[in-house]
């Protein structure tokens, strides 16, 4: 296990601070290796077996050339739920979860909620998981993002749940029809919000592996995605209906303007748990 170990310091090194290669090699010998922390401490000396060395020399390997782990294991932990990810779509990130958590507790059971850039599904997935009777839709434009999804929610057997390939841009002020929703109490998106001129504040793993249609926008248009989701709200969201988004935390006040101008009213712009303005309700 010292060389596994080893290794992947080796791997990881230049690429993360000590304390976050550290929780990588942590996170791979349990996730590959079925080996806790404490097993880690308690028993140093551990043989792997010839395939799980073998395994772990090839994520090594991986990881060196700047290959999120998590695109690497082929899966990311979201809400205590296991999501298939690869390059077509971003990697759920805790941030997201304190979105989805907040909506879970202020949306009735029943409801009808529309996810829009579903990427790997995670919020739309857990949405449908956590409310009861809940009916969830979900846009994408990526086909194999929508691929992906679908797979999620095959495999966690989540059905209330349909999927449809849609550029929001290009439908911002269209009427949404669907056999079993009038319109909806509850419209969410985690859309592309980062600024090109931000690049250089990005980490390469992020910037070489993760999708740009799914994180980029104009330098001088960056609410596009905001302003789209916003006027498609105003004909598809129920009277009293609720929008949330996960947002740019550089842009939290004109996000709350942009909504303002449109006639949404109760914005409440909320920060995570790193004390960043992430997140943003209004209602209809």
């Amino acid at each position: 296990m010292q060389n596994s170990i080893a290794k992947l310091n080796q791997s990881l090194s230049s690429l993360y601070e000590v304390r976050e290669t550290k929780s990588i090699i942590a996170i791979l010998l349990e996730e590959v290796c079925g080996i806790s922390k404490v097993d880690m401490i308690m028993h140093p000396d551990i043989v792997l077996p010839d395939d799980k060395t073998q395994l772990l020399s090839d994520y090594a390997s991986r990881l060196a050339e700047g290959v999120p782990m998590q695109q690497v294991l082929g899966y990311e932990y979201f809400l205590g739920r296991k999501f298939e990810v690869n390059p077509n779509v971003l990697i759920p990130r805790p941030e997201t979860a304190e979105l989805v958590n907040w909506i879970a507790k202020e949306t009735p059971a029943g409801s009808q909620i529309l996810d829009i850039g579903t990427g790997s599904g995670c919020i739309a997935i857990s949405l449908a998981a956590l409310i009861n009777n809940s009916q969830v839709v979900a846009f994408d434009l990526s086909t194999e993002a929508l691929e992906t999804a679908c797979r999620n929610a095959e495999r966690l057997n989540i059905s209330n749940i349909s999927f449809m390939q849609k550029d929001i841009l290009a439908s911002q002020d269209e009427r949404y029809k669907h056999p079993d929703v009038d319109k909806f109490d509850v419209i969410v998106s985690n859309p592309p919000y980062v600024m090109n001129k931000e690049k250089g504040e990005m980490s390469p793993n992020v910037l070489d592996h993760e999708p740009h249609l799914a994180l980029f926008v104009p330098d001088d248009d960056p609410l596009i995605f905001y302003r789209a989701i916003g006027r498609f709200g105003l004909k598809n969201l129920k009277h009293g209906g609720h929008l949330y988004f996960e947002i740019n935390a550089a842009l939290g006040n004109e996000t709350c303007q942009l909504l303002s101008d449109l006639g949404y009213n109760n914005i409440v712009l909320r920060k995570d748990i790193n004390g960043n303005n992430r997140m943003i309700s209004a209602l209809l």
